[in-house]
């Protein structure tokens, strides 16, 4: 069997969001864990007491897993400077 880390499990499901086959017995088990987490983060239930932070909570290990978290004292992965360009819908030109 092949080893597939938490990370690539998540991707697989990710990229493949409706399942294969209806077998679940054959069904590899880190697929149905993945499935089953991505269920909960997409599909909270406002009226069940809970449901919201639980959905919270698996889009949490959902993002860390995937994106990853920077090292404390690290730089966040922005840019130092940012623009932004503005487009004038007027037809006149914009000054400076």
């Amino acid at each position: 069997m092949k080893i597939v880390t938490i990370q690539q499990a998540l991707q697989q499901v990710a990229d493949h969001p409706q399942m294969d086959t209806d077998d679940l017995l054959n069904t590899k088990v880190h697929e149905l864990v993945c499935r089953s987490l991505f269920e909960i983060a997409n599909a909270p239930d406002a009226s069940k007491r809970g449901s919201m932070t639980r959905a919270n909570a698996a889009r949490h290990m959902i993002f860390t897993r995937l994106v990853g978290r920077r090292r404390a004292g690290s730089h966040p992965a922005t840019k130092q400077k940012v623009e932004v360009d503005f487009i004038n819908l007027t037809g006149k030109a914009v000054e400076k």
